[in-house]
């Protein structure tokens, strides 16, 4: 079979994509009125190599503290390229107010009868680094 002289430049683009890749983050937020909560989340996934400025979105809630936790979303910042060819991000921002908290199965109950219940509405700040990217597939 032999490919037409345009479709090899396709091909060739085709072949340049860089793999689709995630990066895993955990973060203690700021504290406020006593308390703090954890992040951890996942980033949506995005092709994207060391070198070429791609960000992840990502979103998620916090952990659950004194009857309330917290939604929170954003952009990492560009990848950030070390020595070995991997990369990282940093991921910061400002979680939600505890506006809309829902049952989440009696989770919400239990924390505020174990450590008590802040309703005050409030925020906190995150400042982090994800991991390396992983998930890669072969290309």
């Amino acid at each position: 079979m032999k490919l037409d002289p345009a479709a090899k430049g396709v091909i060739s683009v085709l072949c340049r994509i860089p793999p689709a890749h995630v990066h895993f983050f955990t973060a203690i937020t700021s504290d406020e009125l006593g308390h703090h909560h954890l992040l951890r989340t996942y980033t949506f996934n995005v092709n994207g190599t060391a070198y070429d400025g791609h960000v992840h979105q990502y979103q998620g809630i916090t952990s659950i503290r004194y009857g309330h936790y917290h939604n929170y979303y954003g952009l990492s910042g560009p990848a950030i390229a070390k020595e070995d060819g991997t990369h990282y991000h940093v991921l910061e921002g400002t979680v939600e107010l505890n506006l809309y908290n829902t049952s989440r199965s009696n989770a919400l109950v239990l924390s505020a009868q174990k450590g008590g219940l802040i309703k005050e509405l409030h925020q906190h700040t995150y400042s982090g680094t994800s991991s390396l990217g992983f998930g890669y597939e072969i290309w």
